[in-house]
């Protein structure tokens, strides 16, 4: 039965290839042989072929899926030629969380590519700050992905709420964190293929050692040169950011890779491969604001940007404005509340948290309070004194304690150090670094 099987599947994936070489231009055909060319000769030779394993990071873009129809084409034709083929692992991401749209966008790209169901394809799913097997349905945010949503908050509260600094630079900590816990896995990886061209990866190289050196991590010259020590160290720095605490020392892998983790980028091979639209047809790709060029955008869900700002004016105008409690979401007024399209939104957190994020009502101490209560909470301006009382670590009724974290999805204890100092001296460099970077690395000004 197991030969018969086998001999299925071999026929379901040289249909699954043909679909993709027939979608595929003369010149995208080429690039092909050539890419396969240069996958062999990165994994030694044919003979080690079969225990190479890539690693690939997909984000929510066009080019992301075009880039693994590509890969999957590879894979497929190496097998189609030698007894076995390179392993790839597949690592979805679309911060700030996956969406239930985006979830469905990868399901139908990897049902056409008829990879979940072959032993030499790992497909995972980034989901809050774990890294668990791709599912279409999210299984919950859970304490991890409530840790990220929490992040964000105090990040806003703190260091800035505008929507560019909150789901710019700050989050490729979170990739990279991500990125480690998937290199972490067994068995190892060889090597991580990207789309991006040579001068984006630079940028993104001198803003992680920027920021590392900022927080005060010692960063050598051999670093560069191998990705896993890299996202190692970013990995302790997402940690860091996530609770504001100065950065302690921090150190490499206990077990350094005998061979450093190798980076293939396809920038000679990226015009002809990617270009083209047919790949798009085998995908079902359906998004049009998909990024058409290999982008850091790419890893970023524009919808949430687009929402956020959104929110982040709606709260600017209230708080600017005559007070209107039905013009601010989750206000106590309020009959309806904007939020981010369907669940692409940071995991855990609810309308009112984001709106009294935009306020920043808790910073020096509690200066912003009354004018946040007065535009969203009216009926809590009463307890005013008490909410001061219970940020200041005073005895104040239970009530009141609970509807301040409630409202800020923060524990009291975070709330007492925003009251009290907005952050470590030590940490407010590199914060401030992060802050003040967009999506594309570049500086920003402006809400």
């Amino acid at each position: 039965m197991s030969i018969v099987h086998d001999q299925a599947m071999n026929f379901i994936y040289q249909q699954v290839l043909e679909r993709l070489l027939n979608h595929m231009s003369k010149t995208q055909r080429a690039s092909l042989q050539l890419l396969i060319q240069r996958l062999l000769v990165v994994a030694g030779g044919p003979e080690y072929i079969g225990t190479f394993r890539l690693l690939l990071v997909q984000g929510g873009d066009r080019c992301s899926a075009r880039l693994l129809a590509v890969m999957r084409a590879a894979q497929l034709s190496i097998a189609l030629r030698a007894p076995v083929t390179f392993k790839l692992q597949v690592l979805t991401s679309c911060l700030p969380a996956n969406s239930k749209a985006m979830l469905e966008q990868h399901e139908r790209g990897f049902d056409a590519l008829f990879m979940h169901d072959d032993p030499r394809v790992q497909v995972q799913m980034l989901e809050g700050a774990a890294v668990v097997p791709f599912a279409r349905q999210p299984s919950g945010a859970g304490p991890r992905g409530q840790a990220a949503g929490q992040a964000m908050l105090l990040f806003g509260h703190v260091v800035d709420a505008r929507p560019r600094a909150l789901l710019g630079s700050r989050t490729y900590l979170e990739l990279a964190d991500a990125v480690r816990l998937a290199l972490a896995g067994y068995p190892s990886v060889d090597a991580v293929v990207t789309a991006l061209p040579a001068r984006q990866r630079r940028r993104l190289l001198g803003w992680a050692r920027r920021s590392l050196q900022l927080a005060g991590v010692a960063v050598d010259d051999a670093l560069p040169h191998c990705l896993d020590e890299l996202v190692e160290r970013l990995g302790h720095l997402h940690g860091a950011a996530g609770s504001l605490e100065p950065m302690a020392h921090v150190s490499g892998r206990s077990t350094p890779r005998a061979i450093p983790l190798q980076v293939l980028g396809l920038d000679d091979l990226l015009p002809s491969l990617l270009c083209d639209a047919g790949l798009d047809r085998v995908m079902g790709w359906g998004f049009e604001l998909g990024a058409q060029a290999p982008s850091l955008a790419g890893f970023i869900d524009p919808l949430a940007l687009a929402h956020l700002q959104d929110l982040a004016s709606r709260c600017q105008a209230a708080a600017c404005a005559p007070v209107s409690p039905a013009s601010v979401p989750g206000g106590t007024s309020s009959a309806g509340s904007l939020y981010l399209v369907g669940d692409a939104k940071p995991p855990g957190l609810e309308p009112a948290q984001l709106a009294c994020m935009f306020f920043r009502p808790f910073s020096d101490r509690g200066a912003g309070l009354e004018r946040f209560l007065q535009c969203c909470h009216t009926d809590m301006l009463v307890a005013l004194p008490y909410l001061h009382r219970a940020l200041q670590g005073k005895a104040c009724p239970d009530a009141v304690r609970d509807w301040i974290v409630n409202v800020s999805g923060l524990p009291l204890a975070q709330l007492r150090m925003i009251y009290d100092a907005p952050a470590q001296p030590s940490a407010a460099r590199w914060l401030g670094y992060l802050a003040g970077r967009d999506v594309h690395l570049r500086l920003f000004d402006g809400p």
